[in-house]
């Protein structure tokens, strides 16, 4: 909990912060907020203090027991949200961007005759698996700009998902970048298209991010918020920021609380101690990129926090419309992670979020030449963890 004086002044600083950028002034569209509230203040109490200072709700946030909003007149608004002892933080409902953890190399390819193996499953190898462990019953959520739910060559393993900007458990992906992830993450093995590296797990279309792929806070809050009422097991989330989130991070727990493996991309900007917003959060596991010579991508951020690497150069994968693509970047990494975490739980239900972690990380393979801030563990490696779990049995 904040003081109501430090609630007040975070939000004056945020309104100075768009004052210098030009953002504010007359006419100005008032920034959608998120506030949190104390414990012991009911939905309906929410609503009321919102309106009381003017405001309008535009979204309820039961997980962290808080609310997205406008209030046209900001000054005033935070000046007696500042007042009301029920309020414990407010923050701006900013935009998160799949972009910043993703780089986007399209390489258009023919719909290919048979099946092929993408070089990254191969390489984290998967079909080494495939006789112990594939996924099958595990719940894996995509939280991103959707899934193709009619794709051919994933929509046997779709359960379902919910649109989290239109609330609406109609899911369409406008954008394509959720469908690649979902392809690395669990195409279907079957004769035709591209193999998963968990071709049997059950996927969820969470999304969060538009055409564009532009997500706010409050939709990612509200599709974590779906994914630990739906009981999913796993959460991908290519995506990522340089600024936190209060918001999220209160989300994040209560999915960690609920046993869920969060894998998240550290980011595209080659920085050094740049891994970004939520891979960087202790509860998410932290992906960089390798490439198809076994180096670290040099568009890969690094930092204390990264886990493992995953292949993220030149991925072939699903793709919306029914298609297929080639695309570059840690968001391409990340799933191959998830899909791992995936084979882990289908070969061994009861090991809990700290246990995968621990075989994950205790089984990748080293890169020599690179720093444990470039790749963490190593290549992520699920021919050895599933052995590792299989010895443990």
């Amino acid at each position: 909990m904040l003081p109501s004086y430090a609630v007040y002044l975070m939000a004056l600083a945020a309104l100075a912060r768009r004052s210098r950028q030009g953002a504010s002034g007359a006419g100005s569209r008032p920034v959608q907020k998120i506030i949190l509230f104390e414990p012991s203040v009911g939905p309906e109490r929410v609503r009321s203090i919102v309106e009381e200072c003017g405001g309008k709700l535009r979204k309820s946030l039961p997980i962290i027991n808080g609310a997205a909003c406008v209030f046209p007149e900001e000054a005033t608004a935070m000046s007696l949200l500042s007042r009301a002892g029920e309020v414990a933080w407010v923050e701006d409902d900013f935009v998160i961007h799949i972009a910043g953890a993703c780089f986007f190399i399209p390489r258009p390819r023919p719909w290919p005759r048979k099946q092929t193996v993408p070089w990254g499953i191969t390489r984290v190898r998967a079909p080494e698996a495939w006789g112990s462990a594939t996924g099958r019953g595990v719940r894996v959520a995509v939280l991103d700009t959707g899934i193709d739910m009619s794709h051919p060559d994933l929509k046997a393993n779709i359960e379902g998902g919910f649109d989290c900007i239109n609330e609406t458990t109609d899911v369409v992906d406008d954008n394509g970048h959720g469908t690649h992830v979902a392809g690395t993450i669990a195409a279907l093995d079957n004769d035709f298209g591209v193999v998963g590296v968990a071709p049997e797990a059950r996927l969820y279309a969470v999304k969060a991010f538009d055409s564009r792929g532009q997500g706010q806070v409050s939709d990612i809050v509200q599709g974590m918020e779906w994914c630990i009422t739906n009981r999913v097991q796993v959460i991908n989330m290519s995506f990522g920021t340089a600024d936190s989130s209060r918001a999220l991070t209160v989300a994040i727990n209560k999915a960690a609380e609920a046993g869920i493996v969060m894998i998240a991309a550290a980011g595209n900007d080659g920085r050094r101690d740049g891994v970004l917003y939520p891979a960087r959060d202790p509860n998410v596991m932290a992906v960089t990129a390798s490439t198809r010579d076994d180096r670290i991508a040099s568009f890969s951020n690094s930092g204390t926090q990264v886990a493992v690497a995953a292949p993220g150069e030149d991925v072939y994968s699903t793709y919306r419309d029914g298609g297929y693509k080639s695309l570059t970047g840690t968001s391409m990494a990340c799933p191959h992670v998830a899909g791992v975490v995936a084979l882990l739980l289908s070969a061994s239900p009861g090991l809990t979020r700290d246990d995968v972690r621990e075989v994950v990380c205790g089984t990748a393979t080293k890169l020599p030449g690179f720093s444990l801030d470039q790749q963490g563990s190593g290549l992520v490696n699920a021919g050895a963890a599933i052995s590792r779990v299989r010895r443990s049995a």
